[in-house]
């Protein structure tokens, strides 16, 4: 395993964290099973909700897109509009990469927000309730 600091880099739990807290905002997101994954990376393929698709390699650095196809790694750097080399660039979290490739993500996440701070207020609106009901009986 990949030491990051004093934190050890685990790539097979992390892909499942990130599995486990995203799927809910994408269409698809599997770990590759055609691609090698090691102790200090793995890959992901992920298809938005627009039905775009694409590889990510997970390290410890962050989330690097490799290809626009699921289990391949494109060989030759995508060109900018000026046909030179695009800067690889690697996201901090896969949050900052769904927000970049995908703009439903950012409805979608938002409207589970919503969603759990409604039930949030809910629970406490009959926690409450409860309490008024208990006072009311002594």
């Amino acid at each position: 395993m990949q030491e990051v600091g004093d934190e050890v880099f685990n790539c097979i739990d992390e892909a499942n964290a990130i599995i486990n807290d995203v799927k809910a905002h994408v269409a698809e997101i599997v770990i590759s099973s055609k691609l090698v994954s090691s102790a200090t990376k793995i890959y992901l393929n992920i298809r938005t909700i627009e039905s775009a698709t694409c590889c990510v390699q997970v390290t410890g650095r962050g989330f690097k897109i490799v290809s626009s196809q699921y289990d391949t790694i494109d060989e030759e750097p995508a060109l900018g509009p000026d046909g030179e080399p695009e800067e690889e660039e690697i996201f901090e979290t896969p949050y900052a990469l769904l927000d970049k490739i995908s703009p439903r993500y950012v409805e979608s996440f938002g409207n589970k927000l919503c969603q759990q701070l409604r039930q949030l207020q809910q629970m406490r609106t009959e926690f409450h309730e409860e309490d008024e009901e208990e006072d009311e009986d002594e």
